[in-house]
């Protein structure tokens, strides 16, 4: 046997994993990894900032549902990718961050880029080592993948000094226990037949399924749950599109602004199985269920279990084998007819909460409604199209009018609130489907985070169309400071007018302007049919408020969020 060095070790640990694209940029600290990859078969996508080159490997976790892979420099690099690694934590993604790091006799010597990485990173990710053994590289990016995949997953870290990574030695010393495989248990039958127990005796009953029911690929056990049971289902986070909004019983996002049934339903419900989700600022910390609300918790993560709210059942386990579980022990006890009352009655409901919100969607207002801005674009997509969505106003608006109709076709930040994600998702969705068409709802704020992705995607040569809503502001923030101290007593808000149509062109893509909304179709036809990365800047209305900047401006308020509801 030969040598092998440590660059080496970790693309031929990558390849065993199935990675098939790498996101970095490059640096001194990483040398032995790139030089690697040139003689294997993985793509090395480099992006203009380390932020970015997180948030595709985050986004392509969450398409493939197997992690998504970073390499990032020592110092500034490391530095530039901390707020991509705290949103894939709160989101649960499953990212392998590999880190360069200065090398093991220069600690403490003030050598170039040196910082106290592992003590920064450790509180950001479920899983962190340091390898200072160079014949156990191998081994570490091995259980680097298996702890970000396994439970609950969520974004590890794996750091290597230069040495340890430029050191060569021989293959026949490299530790290599290989993948580990992925184990999906079930949930305590007692607990499935005590879930059984209670929808039977039920009368208003939900489901909602969120990203564990993604990551488990349970869109076709919930869907036989569903179907067999007639209990209506509703979908959050990565959920949506698992089973699709069109479905009969499906009635879209559980998002209590949006309009529609998600809000009778989640107040009246008398029994709410949550699978594969969690209760937070989205539910209303748990206050938005009925007080008497029987809450049932399907999930993965034990630790989830009676957070803001009492569980009356926990399930733990995977949220797709739980939903086959459900379906099996049901079949005969849970009966369609039993809630087709119920059903019937968030039927009304869906139809009255559209029907109020019609004046926004076709508002002809010039300058243009956000909401009808949204709407043109859900209704150009198709179902087999992609959708980035990024801003604070702007995810709002786009959650409230979107049709969800397959998975991971939508991508966002989630509880985070991270803006900069728009243009990395989407660069991540373009390379995982190419030939399909690729958009991003961006807010003109959240659009000057990693403007210069569009570099990376005329490189690539990836036809993205970017559709900004551009009210010249941080507009939820205004909105939030006009909502408490007035319209007159707003500061650092203001944007003004950019051209970004124009520097999109100067790039070498193509660019247009449209103020009127009956401009906004042919717009989207024009940047599609240019085949190449293109920009659509929107002129919007300023002073419309969303229910999220309402939200905003209720912090540190003793009624809090739950004002919003």
């Amino acid at each position: 046997m030969g040598k092998i060095h440590g660059g080496q070790m970790v693309v031929k640990a990558l390849q065993k994993e199935g990675a098939s694209h790498i996101f970095s940029i490059s640096g001194g600290h990483l040398a032995p990894i790139y030089d690697a990859c040139i003689d294997s078969d993985l793509c090395l996508e480099h992006t203009r900032h380390e932020q970015a080159a997180v948030m595709m490997a985050d986004a392509w976790a969450r398409i493939t549902g197997q992690p998504g892979v970073a390499i990032v420099t020592a110092g500034p690099g490391f530095t530039n990718s901390l707020t991509s690694v705290a949103n894939a934590r709160m989101a649960n993604v499953p990212v392998v961050i590999i880190g360069g790091a200065v090398p093991t006799d220069m600690v403490g010597r003030l050598d170039l880029q040196e910082i106290p990485q592992m003590e920064v990173i450790t509180p950001l990710v479920k899983w962190a080592r340091r390898v200072e053994n160079p014949s156990r590289i191998l081994e570490s990016v091995h259980e680097a993948f298996h702890h970000a995949r396994s439970g609950n997953p969520g974004p590890v870290y794996l750091e290597i000094p230069a040495d340890i990574m430029g050191t060569e030695v021989d293959e026949s010393a490299v530790i290599n226990n290989g993948p580990r495989p992925l184990l999906k248990a079930g949930g305590d039958p007692s607990a499935i037949k005590q879930t059984v127990e209670l929808l039977a005796g039920a009368a208003k009953p939900i489901i909602i399924a969120g990203s564990g029911a993604w990551f488990a690929r349970a869109g076709e056990s919930l869907t036989a749950l569903v179907e067999q049971s007639g209990i209506p289902v509703f979908t959050t986070a990565m959920g949506k599109g698992v089973i699709p909004d069109t479905h009969p019983l499906c009635f879209g996002p559980g998002f209590g602004i949006r309009p529609g049934a998600a809000l009778p339903a989640l107040l009246q419900s008398d029994v709410v199985v949550l699978l594969g989700t969690r209760i937070s600022l989205f539910f209303a910390h748990g206050n938005i269920f009925h007080a008497n609300a029987k809450i049932i918790m399907a999930t993965i993560d034990a630790d989830e279990v009676g957070r803001n709210r009492k569980a009356e059942i926990a399930i733990i386990g995977d949220a797709g084998v739980i939903a086959g579980q459900l379906a099996e022990a049901g079949r005969g006890k849970l009966k369609p007819e039993k809630y087709r009352g119920w059903v019937e009655e968030l039927k009304k409901a869906r139809e009255a909460g559209l029907n109020n919100f019609k004046s926004q969607l076709e508002s002809d207002q010039v300058p243009i409604h956000p909401v009808r801005l949204c709407h043109e674009l859900d209704k150009f997509l198709n179902e087999d199209d992609y959708l980035a969505v990024d801003g604070g106003d702007t995810s709002v608006w786009m959650n409230m009018v979107r049709t969800y109709r397959k998975p991971m076709h939508t991508l966002e930040s989630g509880l985070f609130g991270c803006l900069g994600v728009g243009l990395p998702y989407a660069v991540s969705l373009q390379l995982a489907h190419p030939g399909s068409r690729v958009a991003v709802m961006i807010g003109d704020g959240a659009l000057g985070f990693n403007f210069m992705e569009f570099h990376t995607m005329i490189r690539l040569g990836l036809p993205i169309v970017v559709l900004v809503n551009n009210d010249q502001a941080w507009g939820m923030v205004r909105h939030s400071q006009m909502l408490r101290y007035g319209k007159d007593r707003t500061i650092g808000v203001d944007l003004g007018y950019v051209p970004y149509h124009k520097l999109v062109e100067a790039l070498g893509g193509f660019g247009e302007e449209v103020k009127k909304p009956d401009q906004i179709r042919p717009a989207l036809e024009r940047a599609f049919a240019a085949k190449k990365p293109a920009l659509i800047n929107a002129l919007t209305e300023r002073d419309i408020i969303s229910p999220g900047s309402h939200a905003l401006a209720a912090i540190g308020k003793k009624e809090g969020l739950t004002s919003v509801y």
